[in-house]
């Protein structure tokens, strides 16, 4: 399929924690790409309510307890979480660990994931960049001039994820990767993620 028209979701999950079968997920957001356009208007952000604690992460995230108390079970938002993630690609930085909760969260679910960590190693392995080995979600926003405001927010982190796939799309288009496939496969090779 061609770039230009296939769907991605940019999709980022705050939680208790990073063990899958432990942690659960208290916040998720959602934001749609159609080819090189971001849907920002279709975006979605929910709270989640938890049955654990989030005072361990509470200084990443900042979401305590108490903002979690009002807010709606997985179960509650799970159908629209699935309308917007089926039949997409979903995209992340280190998007591993988002898909472990979504398909621990969503029972059955099954997704291509493309990880802008993990595209950028290997746009400047392919090209001969100079590139640094892992790098953050602040590094590469900075190096495509996107703003970090409200950093570990889901929405903000999923929304600057977006914007530097965005960018590196229009990358893979200069040197001719134009097909979903050929994205996929240069990526495929690179399986680390550091824990950030």
């Amino acid at each position: 399929m061609n770039l230009r028209e296939a769907k991605f979701a940019s999709v980022d999950v705050e939680t208790t924690g990073l063990d899958v079968e432990r942690d659960e997920i208290i916040a998720i957001g959602i934001v749609p790409i159609q080819g090189l356009t971001i849907l920002a208007s279709k975006s979605f952000y929910s709270l989640v309510k938890s049955k654990k604690s989030t005072l361990k992460g509470l200084k990443i995230h900042g979401i305590s307890d108490e903002a979690l108390r009002s807010a709606p079970s997985f179960e509650e938002i799970s159908g629209k979480v699935y309308e917007m993630l089926s039949d997409s690609i979903l995209v992340g930085f280190c998007i591993e660990i988002d898909y472990g909760f979504l398909k621990k969260a969503l029972k059955g679910f099954k997704a291509k994931t493309i990880d802008v960590m993990k595209l950028e190693r290997a746009l400047g392995k392919f090209l001969g960049e100079k590139y640094v080995e892992s790098p953050t979600l602040d590094s590469l926003a900075k190096k495509y001039g996107i703003k970090t405001a409200y950093r570990h927010n889901a929405l903000a982190d999923a929304f600057i994820t977006a914007q530097i796939f965005q960018f590196q799309l229009l990358r893979l288009l200069k040197i001719g990767t134009n097909t979903v496939e050929k994205l996929i496969a240069l990526v495929e090779e690179d399986n680390r993620c550091p824990i950030i």
